[in-house]
């Protein structure tokens, strides 16, 4: 009998993560078994997590807030939507060292896809400007936005974001930026408000009859803000679609396997 493969979730908080439940749904469709922990790490306690993942044989993790970064910078290669991120969520051993990746992007356009929303042509407004809203936005340009606001509490990491993704259609600014300029077709929240139990607010300016609205956050993290989006009468897609997807990505990565996230995605909706 083949060993499964040692996979593991690194991040804080992972309790309400999914993460081990998809994987496991991917290996049985797939034929494969795993071995999928999820693993409560702390800021600084992510090179001992990994170790301890090699010495079970541990072949792939994926990582989730607040570690992007730090993976990121504990890897020896990375590929380029990684790279341009300058976060990882997924790390592949190669032998002697780590290899990086992001996902994230790509789960995010797969799920827009699926849900048939287009960006092209769109005004989208991304909120916060952390690890996930990097991950994003490569792969969010190359559908061709007509512009990009990427609205942070630091602002400045906002403009910063905005200059290292070379793009004139996107700048950056504060969170309460400013709702008397042209509203948004797309608004996606990217903070981590909601594992904290707040949620980031919407002005009504920013928004017009057709506004969409899509949470990075799903299950309880997302509750917060699907209140704010309830408040003013709009419909908003959680992120476990894009949670599948990515997820999906990083299967692919480990196995050479590309699941399908349809069965994966209604197998958590019914439950």
């Amino acid at each position: 009998m083949t060993a499964p493969l040692v996979l593991a979730l690194f991040g804080q908080p992972v309790s309400h993560s999914r993460s081990a439940q998809i994987h496991t749904a991917f290996a049985r469709q797939t034929g494969m078994e795993v071995d999928y922990r999820v693993v409560e790490t702390a800021p600084g306690e992510l090179p001992d997590a990994l170790s301890a993942l090699r010495r079970d044989g541990g072949v792939g993790a994926n990582l989730t807030v607040p570690l992007k970064q730090d993976g990121y910078r504990l890897c020896d290669s990375l590929d380029e939507p990684a790279r341009m991120a300058g976060a990882v969520n997924t790390l592949l051993w190669q032998g002697t060292g780590w290899k990086g990746f992001n996902t994230d992007g790509a789960g995010l356009a797969g799920d827009l896809e699926r849900l048939g929303l287009d960006p092209g042509g769109r005004m989208v407004l991304i909120l916060g400007a952390g690890g996930a809203a990097a991950g994003i936005l490569g792969p969010l340009l190359d559908k061709s936005p007509a512009g990009v606001l990427i609205a942070n509490r630091s602002a400045d990491k906002a403009r910063s974001l905005a200059r290292a993704s070379g793009s004139g259609l996107v700048e950056g600014g504060p969170l309460d930026t400013p709702d008397d300029r042209e509203p948004f077709d797309l608004i996606i929240q990217a903070t981590s408000l909601g594992h904290q139990g707040a949620g980031a607010r919407l002005k009504p300016g920013w928004l017009h009859s057709r506004t969409v609205v899509y949470d990075l956050n799903y299950g309880p993290a997302h509750q917060s803000f699907a209140t704010e989006c309830a408040r003013h009468n709009l419909s908003c897609h959680d992120g476990l679609g894009m949670l599948v997807g990515q997820a999906a990505a990083s299967f692919k990565i480990w196995t050479g396997t590309r699941p399908r996230v349809e069965p994966v995605i209604r197998l958590l909706r019914d439950q």
